[in-house]
């Protein structure tokens, strides 16, 4: 790890901040701080920097910090734009979901010595495992061809912490199920992904020594998108914050909460900012949109935060439009028109500073068939992805990128891959690590140059991943996006042909147009935002999704991070009718309530 008392970097990205009050007092802060940041407000510059202040200043080795955020694509953004001010990843210095900081930090090392009752070795179950676990558990309580209803079971077990409490017992029906499911999972020695936060939070809330070897180890946690990130996560904090006297660092805005089917709740970010001992400052200026955007969005969002543009001479829109022939026409239109005129606008525009976006994968797939018929190359990024973005892909596709072309200019850097390759196998001794980096090092060298995809993940999986699926069966459910990623790229498989250069820019390129689910959208930015479905009974929809005040309070949000992902110009379609994709049935409803007044 570069030593950052070595590097002033930190220091001249500390000297852009200081002409923003807010900015500046989160830097300067030496308390627990709570940074409510507002939509382009520069909280992740403000964030990083204030990290590597804290490790230059504040934090001596062998001590460290862990920053948690809510996915794996922020956590990858956070450990780039930490790179660049001299940090990378090390044992002081963790960077990951809070998923991964439960399971690396808290279950790994401390569980037996709880005596918690889970596996040994821990096996986290695929997706499939715990499906068909889930299933079998269930018509075993229930009988065969009842709705199983996992993703209810899911959002119970998140929500009802306390196992004990009286909320936990109070839907037999969902209790029950969830009961039976965990029972099953242990009598094919697993933990699932919820289990994980779940066993994580109850370490650091039952056990008063924990909180001291956590302490020891990450006297300072930070929390990105903590709006994001549900009860558990809430209760780890409070308890090393206030019980265990761990320095926070928290960042989020309660408008950007959209994870409620999670488990998330907005509200906790709030009552959070209000403790004593917390010192809440607030990011006001947008660095990214202008006039016209912010005002339209505060519109949507229906409060006034009292946001305003970096720049009040940015020139920047919103405009609807309507197609009276349903989605299908909005996607066509979005392609023909709306695609060819902002790349119009702007000297030196490309389609990657476009994004389209849509509430779920249905409407991808139209945005999809729409992009190809207009001849415009695009990348997807929802649930009709053909793998999920973990920590062991995202680091497949960064190998790809040195080995195409990025080794002749160290980006990423190879200490960068090496670090994150030596982090997958755990606790090894020096001499076990130096030989995974020479043999990494060797395999990447040996790999540089043009070639497929496939064949670069099948010689990586023959090479270097046999020893780690066979000694590390935490990640197994990891390894299934590998088999998933290997499977796309394969005969037949939607990604065949890929290059080994285009799989390490799957996140989008300048020449790819982006088509985004909203929430996939979350954290991104572009010049132009085209929004297709803003039809009441879509977007809300009240009849299946947006059914209770706080859900339709989410779905308003939802649309308000839509709006606010863009630099320059906002393209709202609607068609006046919510339409079934799969019958072809309309419901003529008019334009989502969300237009009204903008």
């Amino acid at each position: 790890m570069a030593s950052p008392q070595s590097s002033p970097k930190y220091l001249e990205a500390a000297e852009q901040l200081r002409a923003n009050a807010g900015q500046w007092a989160a830097y300067e802060s030496t308390g627990n701080v709570c940074v409510l940041a507002g939509p382009g407000s520069g909280k992740t510059k403000t964030l990083v920097t204030k990290l590597a202040r804290v490790m230059a200043e504040d934090v001596r080795a062998p001590r460290g910090v862990a920053c948690i955020t809510f996915s794996n694509e922020a956590a990858r953004e956070l450990v780039r734009r930490l790179r660049q001010l001299g940090l990378e990843q090390s044992p002081r210095l963790f960077v990951g979901t809070v998923h991964s900081f439960c399971l690396m930090q808290l279950l790994l090392p401390l569980a037996r010595l709880a005596g918690l009752q889970l596996p040994h070795p821990l096996k986290v179950a695929t997706e499939s495992q715990a499906r068909e676990i889930f299933k079998n558990a269930a018509e075993k309580l229930r009988g065969i061809g009842q709705p199983t209803r996992k993703d209810e079971v899911d959002l119970h077990r998140r929500v009802h912490l306390d196992r004990q409490a009286k909320a936990w017992k109070q839907n037999e029906e969902l209790t029950g199920l969830a009961e039976a499911y965990e029972a099953a999972l242990r009598k094919h020695s697993l933990i699932d992904f919820d289990d994980i936060v779940h066993y994580g939070q109850r370490l650091v809330y039952e056990q008063d020594w924990v909180l001291h070897v956590i302490r020891a180890k990450f006297p300072v946690i930070a929390v990105d998108e903590y709006q994001d990130l549900g009860g558990a996560l809430d209760r780890i904090v409070r308890r090393l914050t206030f019980d265990g006297g761990v320095r926070l660092i928290a960042v989020g805005d309660v408008d950007q909460s959209v994870y409620g089917f999670t488990g998330a709740n907005s509200e906790l970010l709030e009552d959070l900012s209000k403790l004593n001992g917390i010192a809440t400052i607030p990011l006001k200026v947008n660095y990214r949109s202008g006039t016209g955007i912010i005002e339209v969005a505060q519109k949507a969002l229906g409060k006034d935060r009292g946001y305003e543009s970096s720049d009040p001479s940015h020139q920047a829109f919103v405009k609807t439009h309507k197609c009276d022939e349903g989605l299908r026409d909005q996607a066509a239109y979005a392609m023909k028109v709306l695609v060819p005129a902002a790349l119009k606008a702007r000297r030196g525009r490309q389609l990657g500073d476009i994004a389209v976006l849509y509430r779920n994968k249905n409407v991808g797939d139209i945005a999809a068939i729409e992009a190809t018929r207009a001849g415009r190359p695009f990348v997807r990024i929802d649930n009709a992805a053909p793998y999920k973005k973990v920590p062991l892909t995202g680091w497949i596709e960064d190998c790809a990128s040195w080995c195409a072309d990025g080794w002749e200019i160290a980006s990423p850097p190879l200490r960068d891959l090496q670090g994150r390759w030596r982090s997958f196998h755990g606790s090894l001794s020096d001499a076990r690590a130096r030989d995974a980096r020479a043999r990494l090092t060797r395999f990447l060298w040996s790999n540089r140059g043009k070639g497929t995809a496939l064949e670069f993940v099948q010689k990586l999986r023959e090479e270097l991943f046999t020893e780690l699926e066979a000694t590390r069966p935490e990640l197994a459910d990891q390894v299934a996006q590998l088999d998933a990623m290997h499977g796309a790229l394969g005969k037949g498989g939607v990604l065949e042909g890929t290059a080994k250069a285009e799989l390490g820019r799957r996140d989008g390129a300048p020449k790819q147009l982006n088509l985004l689910t909203l929430h996939s959208a979350k954290g991104t930015e572009y010049d132009v935002v085209i929004m297709l479905g803003l039809d009441q009974g879509h977007l809300p929809s009240p009849k299946f999704f947006d059914r209770t005040p706080e859900q339709m309070a989410e779905a308003r949000r939802l649309f308000y991070v839509g709006v606010t992902r863009a630099r320059d110009e906002v393209h709202l379609l609607y068609s006046g009718f919510d339409e079934n994709l799969t019958n072809g049935k309309r419901f003529y409803n008019g334009p989502s309530e969300f237009l009204n007044g903008i």
